[in-house]
């Protein structure tokens, strides 16, 4: 009985520490230089977007917030979800984030994170 509880919490422990990581990549032939993102309002940080923005324009990609009158050809969508970690430090930790990137209505690419 004590390996049991001993293989059942190094299981839980291991999918506790475990996120989910899933990348399809823009083709390397799109040679973006300028990215709308359409704000999603429901993302409850309000430090998450203007981030997003810094790391893409780290990359030389220049951005800004879509509007109905912006004509884009490249366009980012996110949402991100935070949840409580109440049992080792009582804190709010990102425990979901997914982008995608379209052309022209079509997904061209796609980065996902669950924190599992």
């Amino acid at each position: 009985m004590k390996k049991l509880a001993i293989i059942i919490t190094s299981h839980l422990l291991y999918a506790c520490a475990s996120p989910v990581i899933r990348v399809e990549p823009v083709p390397a032939t799109e040679n973006i230089t300028h990215l709308c993102i359409k704000e999603n309002k429901k993302v409850w940080s309000d430090g998450f977007l203007p981030e997003v923005r810094s790391q893409i324009e780290e990359r030389n990609i220049n951005t800004e917030l879509l509007t109905p009158n912006t004509p884009c050809e490249y366009i980012l969508t996110y949402d991100a979800q935070w949840s409580w970690d109440w049992f080792w430090t009582a804190s709010v930790y990102l425990s979901m984030a997914e982008f995608s990137v379209f052309k022209n209505d079509h997904q061209i690419g796609m980065a996902s994170y669950i924190a599992a």
